[in-house]
């Protein structure tokens, strides 16, 4: 910073207004100009010519160095008082000692007087009334005074100098630069105030273009925060509605009634007019192809030309089923389909007909027909409907089979007892019969030996009939220890392993009662969410990354994760996550078992390990 920057800026503070700084550095340019332009030259011309006169520009320059300390030391305001009142004093005082009583003061004294008068508006701002007020009122009592005071300050002194020759000119010039430059600095703070005011009035421009902008970012922001809560409300809605479903398909095993309780409940549930469940049965005999018949409707008005059971590639029910995608229509037509009220019947805008998929099989067809068009929400819904359906009623048909044959098995089981019983009761009648045929005459010995081997054929039979009935007794008691087995496994496991399984995209769809314990969750929380609700924010967001690049290529994945149970509590497991693939070798779900590590000490250990062998420590 070079010295006129430095000298201009003694007293500028970062805490006062900024016109006050302005005025500052104004009041110290002024106290330079004065000193340089007016103080030291009439020092050196009442040195030369009016000795005892010198001490009056020397107390200007003192004067003036002190308006420099008092805004240093942080007297600004009698600084600037300084600055603008003692020039016309001194000049005044001066003047007055120049001029004979009864005469007018030299005009070069008065110019410098008229230049030092204008002083107060230099160095205040209108802000500062009270300080201008006060120092325009002294300098004019005191420009008033300049021809009145010579009568006070009587001294004989040859003023021909400043009336004439080389320094009345030099005074001249000294008191137009003096004007000039006080004019200047007036129309400086003019042309700065203008370019402040401009500056202002572009920054405001600017902020209000800012603002526009931060509008137009802020509603952005706000319609995307709108689509993310309607899509996550849409979510919770879709996620809601297969667990209602879920909770129908877990209460009731019969297929015919849980379609009516799904019907009823899909229906109602989207806002939907009218509903149909069709389930594939298969043909009486092996060569005949399967069929789908409509087992549940909701308010249902039959199709013209439409029975009960349909073949597939006939209709759009049969259409759909041999395609196994889904139908979306929009412009039925008149005839194809009516909803009926008792005042009156209309055709519906909407008609969706969804295939029932587990394992890429069609287990079943439901249909919804609606006057208003379904949102994608809804369809979304009815597509994660038809896999979670297709499963129950396939597991349903399994259950069905197996209680089928199990009383098959019983029946046949009895029938084979009733036969015991005739052929012991034949045994007797034979037995009788062939004592009383011993009675008889040899004439009747051709009669009991055809009598012999029958009761050996009799035998035989039974034998046979013996023979399948241990069998039939066998396979019942291996059934029973199977499912002793399997039963005693699946305790086991949920003693101690907490399994569960996900879709495609982490949602939970399955979990056993050991998560429940583990987790401090219900199934019910845990059903549809994510299984980042167990994550513990200590948990590295790489390994999850790593979990699903493995699981997704189809690979097993294996490793110690940290979990946070709903109380905030901790707990370790030693996880295996598996992906169940289909027939294309493509991931369908996800099934994962995981060991409580109960010691942390262990489980942080093999984290530890875990990290480095992934060089994430």
């Amino acid at each position: 910073m070079t010295f006129f920057s430095r000298l201009q800026n003694i007293g500028v503070r970062t805490s006062y207004p900024n016109y006050v700084n302005n005025k500052i550095v104004l009041s110290n340019l002024l106290a330079f100009f004065i000193i340089i332009l007016v103080a030291l030259p009439f020092t050196i011309i009442a040195a030369t010519y009016a000795a005892f006169l010198v001490f009056i520009p020397v107390l200007g320059i003192v004067a003036m160095s002190c308006v420099w300390l008092l805004n240093k030391s942080g007297g600004v305001y009698l600084a600037r008082i300084l600055s603008a009142v003692t020039p016309l004093t001194l000049a005044v005082w001066f003047t007055a000692y120049l001029t004979s009583p009864h005469t007018s003061p030299p005009l070069v004294m008065v110019l410098i007087c008229m230049a030092f008068a204008i002083l107060p508006f230099l160095v205040f701002d209108i802000r500062e009334k009270p300080y201008l007020i006060f120092s325009a009122i002294l300098n004019f009592a005191l420009f008033l005074s300049l021809g009145k005071l010579s009568e006070i300050f009587i001294k004989e002194v040859d003023v021909s100098f400043i009336s004439s020759g080389f320094l009345y000119q030099m005074n001249y010039v000294i008191a137009i630069l003096l004007a000039f430059t006080i004019v200047f600095m007036l129309a400086f703070i003019g042309y700065r105030a203008e370019l402040k005011s401009q500056k202002l009035i572009d920054d405001n421009k600017k902020q209000t273009s800012e603002l526009q902008k931060s509008e137009e970012v802020l509603k952005q922001n706000l319609d995307e925060v709108q689509r993310v809560q309607e899509e996550e409300k849409n979510r919770a809605w879709v996620t809601e509605g297969l667990g209602r479903v879920n909770n129908l398909t877990r209460a009731q095993n019969d297929p015919d009634k849980l379609s009516k309780e799904v019907i009823s409940e899909v229906a109602k549930y989207l806002g939907a007019n009218q509903g149909a469940i069709y389930l594939v049965e298969k043909g009486d005999t092996e060569s005949e192809e399967p069929y789908m018949e409509m087992k549940a409707a909701f308010a249902f008005g039959r199709k013209k030309n439409m029975s009960d059971k349909v073949r597939a590639g006939e209709g759009l029910i049969g259409q759909c089923f041999l395609e196994k995608d889904m139908i979306f229509l929009t412009e039925v037509p008149e005839n194809f389909v009516k909803i009926k009220s008792g005042l009156g019947d209309a055709t519906p805008r909407n008609i969706v007909i969804v295939p029932l998929l587990a394992n890429e099989e069609v287990e079943g067809i439901i249909e919804v027909a609606s006057f208003e068009v379904l949102a994608n929400h809804k369809i979304d819904y009815l597509k994660k409907l038809g896999e979670s359906l297709a499963t129950s009623f396939n597991l349903n048909k399994v259950n069905a089979n197996t209680r089928r044959l199990l009383e098959l098995s019983q029946e046949q089981e009895e029938q084979m007892r009733s036969q015991a019983e005739e052929l012991h009761q034949n045994m007797e009648e034979l037995q009788a019969t062939q004592e009383e045929m011993e009675r008889k005459s040899r004439e009747t010995e051709e009669q009991n030996q055809q009598l012999q081997q029958q009761e050996e054929e009799l035998k035989q039979n039974m034998e046979e009939m013996s023979a399948q009935a241990e069998e039939m007794e066998r396979n019942m008691n291996r059934m029973e220890t199977l499912q002793q087995e399997m039963q005693a496994r699946e305790n086991i496991l949920d003693e101690t392993t907490i399994i569960s399984e996900a879709d495609l995209f982490g949602n939970i769809i399955y979990t056993n009662n050991k998560l429940s314990e583990v987790s401090k969750y219900s199934k019910e929380e845990m059903m549809g969410k994510p299984h980042s609700l167990f994550r513990h924010p200590d948990m590295p967001k790489e390994i999850f990354k790593s979990v699903w690049n493995t699981i997704q290529s189809g690979k097993m994945f294996r490793g110690i994760i940290k979990n946070r149970a709903k109380d905030g509590s901790v707990y370790w497991v030693d996880a295996v996550i598996s992906p169940v693939m289909n027939e294309n070798n493509k991931p369908i779900k996800y099934v994962g078992v995981r060991y409580v590590i109960e010691e942390e000490k262990i489980a942080q250990q093999l984290f530890d390990k875990q990290l480095k062998r992934m060089k994430l420590k």
